[in-house]
């Protein structure tokens, strides 16, 4: 089967404390007993402001673009500056570096260039550990301390009157949005969406949609 199709709920999400009890209300009206995996990730880094916020908890990170983009003026132009600080690519168009100050400068990167938050490198004093899974007051802490990062929760679970629970939940985007291939960064805009699963028909899953009383934006792939 293919990917999951996502929906988003159209509803004022004025801040990321509406977004995410927006997403907890949708699980606990609809979700199946316990979520079966719940996951939490930071986007690529897209504005100088949410460089500079990183920096506070954040100690290392990387940039990246695809091998052809180097000869781009713009990419190569980043790729010197960052050897003129002393970083030096481990692979072609990949950079690992420190969350350095001189580096918020760069902002904003070059089209196709991108840089990334590195993973098991947070400090003690972010409030999410690196793993696998994340409990509810986690989650309350990272989007408590997020401030301007794009951060994506999901939350995989059943949907009550569904008869497919693969790859079924809520997905939920701060400073993002869904594009079809995934989350991507966008400053101020707080998403939340429902995952209708893999193997749903869709004239069932479109009539479980209507039932809901909820307007929904157009479906995208999703999970």
């Amino acid at each position: 089967m293919g990917a999951s199709m996502l929906y988003q709920v159209l509803e004022p999400l004025p801040d990321r404390a509406s977004a995410l009890l927006t997403a907890r209300t949708l699980l606990d009206r609809f979700g199946e007993g316990d979520p079966d995996d719940v996951s939490l990730d930071f986007l690529q880094i897209a504005t100088r402001e949410q460089f500079e916020h990183a920096r506070r908890y954040f100690a290392h990170g990387a940039f990246n673009c695809s091998e052809k983009d180097l000869r781009s003026p713009g990419i190569a132009q980043t790729w010197r500056t960052l050897r003129s600080l002393g970083f030096r690519e481990s692979e072609p168009g990949w950079v690992d570096t420190r969350l350095e100050p001189e580096l918020a400068a760069l902002w904003p990167l070059p089209h196709r260039a991108n840089f990334m938050l590195t993973r098991g490198s947070t400090p003690s004093t972010f409030p999410v550990r690196d793993c696998d899974w994340y409990t509810e007051e986690e989650i309350d802490d990272a989007v408590e301390a997020c401030g301007p990062l794009s951060l994506d929760v999901s939350w995989s679970s059943a949907l009550r009157g569904l008869p497919a629970a693969k790859l079924c939940g809520v997905q939920l985007c701060l400073n993002s949005s869904w594009t079809g291939t995934g989350p991507e960064p966008d400053p101020g805009v707080h998403t939340v969406y429902l995952s209708i699963g893999t193997r749903n028909p869709e004239e069932v899953a479109l009539d479980w949609l209507g039932r809901t009383g909820l307007r929904f934006g157009q479906g995208l792939w999703g999970w």
